[in-house]
């Protein structure tokens, strides 16, 4: 499941922003099946950020909004490539300052990590409970982005079987950085459509929706601080019925609708979609991708729930095998910044923590 989050994400990454290249390549060719990143790429924010939860799963016992704010911050110091404008905001607030996104920097303009060597500086601002909160009063309570739904995964793996657990840290991991509601419950519904997909089970638009609306009341206290109402906003319901009606094709989702790149119920769609109607990890993959939009953002959560669905060897081994060659380079001159763990350790990892 964490190496289909992986793989989603190097298969859209080349694409994101240039919807015109994109379907003058399907024109030509047909739909894109082959993963365009290359080697020398950092982290994209999808990715690092759905690996910073699992190391957090891994760690604590639980998960804590300022615990996870301190960790997105020394990411933002020392990654940040991808970074969105509302988590770059989030931390702003957290930071006292903007986050260096030190191998951002490597990458465009050449500056090296002896250069960039007192990364990561410490947070002077916010609390790591009221900096998100803070960012989402600045936009007008406006903004809805997908960047708490792109790296879900590891918090459902890890409480698959606990579904008050399960929403109350579903919701922390959302929060820290995405305060809206819409995004909140749109990671709320992913995460418990990871976890039906790994246990097995069929998954069905009303039962979702009152089975996460159950786990939210029965964590009502602990969730108290951060507002969340006990339904899902209207728009993120109407995104749950499109992507389950019986029948839906990925042009139903409209992830290439113009205006709602980024949005985060059209990334909950896309991973809602690929929970019931694909039959293989490719075709879900390859769907969601060529049908535009936030392709480098759409395509992880969908890779995570078809990678529930149908296992590692379910990934195209050549698909697996670029996500390792990718990310298997380092460059010299960053001294070792860099550790990248093969992702299937951490979904390993989170699995046997789960059983036990």
């Amino acid at each position: 499941m964490i190496v289909g989050i992986g793989v989603g994400n190097l298969f859209g990454l080349h694409w994101e922003g240039r919807r015109r290249e994109l379907r003058e390549q399907q024109a030509r060719s047909g739909p894109v099946r082959e993963i365009c990143a290359r080697e020398g790429f950092p982290d994209d924010d999808d990715l690092a950020q759905a690996i910073l939860l699992a190391e957090a799963c891994l760690e604590c016992g639980h998960l804590g909004m300022a615990d996870l704010a301190q960790r997105f911050w020394d990411w933002g110091e020392t990654n940040g490539t991808g970074m969105g404008g509302l988590t770059g905001a989030v931390l702003a607030h957290y930071g006292g300052k903007r986050p260096r996104q030190a191998l951002r920097q490597w990458r465009r303009h050449g500056n090296t990590a002896k250069r960039l060597g007192d990364v990561p500086r410490e947070p002077t601002g916010a609390a790591g409970t009221d900096a998100s909160r803070l960012a989402w009063e600045d936009s007008g309570r406006a903004s809805a982005g997908n960047g708490s739904v792109m790296r879900c995964g590891a918090v459902a793996l890890r409480w698959m079987s606990d579904d008050e657990a399960l929403a109350r840290h579903s919701v922390t991991s959302a929060a820290v950085t995405h305060w809206d509601p819409r995004c909140v419950w749109s990671t709320l519904l992913t995460d418990f459509a990871i976890a039906s997909c790994l246990r097995g089970e069929p998954l069905e638009r009303d039962a979702l929706v009152e089975r996460c609306a159950a786990a939210v009341r029965a964590a009502g206290p602990s969730l108290s601080r951060a507002g969340l109402p006990e339904v899902p906003p209207r728009g993120v319901r109407r995104a749950v019925d499109t992507a389950l009606a019986r029948g839906a094709s990925v042009d139903d989702l409209n992830l290439d609708e113009p205006g709602s790149a980024g949005y985060a119920p059209k990334a909950m769609s896309a991973a809602l979609w690929a929970s019931q109607h694909p039959t293989s990890v490719e075709e879900g993959l390859v769907a969601v991708m060529n049908a535009g939009g936030d392709t480098d953002s759409n395509s992880p959560p969908a890779g995570a729930v078809l990678g529930a669905r149908f296992g590692l060897e379910g990934i195209p081994a050549r698909w697996r095998a670029r996500v390792a060659e990718i990310r298997s380079w380092t460059p010299d001159d960053t001294d070792g910044w860099i550790e990248r763990r093969p992702l299937e350790e951490y979904a390993d990892r989170l699995l046997a923590l789960a059983e036990s």
